[in-house]
């Protein structure tokens, strides 16, 4: 199994640390084959956030290797 990961980054004004960023990581989608999830990563990687993918395994797929 696959999962489509979203990352989305957002500035928080804290009062006395003042601005800090910080990201939220979400799933969007599982599949069962490498092959459609990273069609439909690279097809979500054209906006704003940032998409990736994990395996059952927790290793993120980065540059064409599983990364820990």
């Amino acid at each position: 199994m696959y999962r489509l990961m979203k990352s989305e980054r957002f500035t928080l004004d804290h009062l006395t640390s003042g601005l800090m960023s910080f990201y939220r990581q979400t799933q969007v989608e599982c599949f069962q084959q490498f092959r459609a999830a990273l069609r439909a990563c690279e097809a979500a990687n054209n906006g704003k956030s940032r998409y990736y993918l994990l395996n059952a395994s927790g290793q993120e797929y980065y540059q064409g290797t599983w990364i820990d």
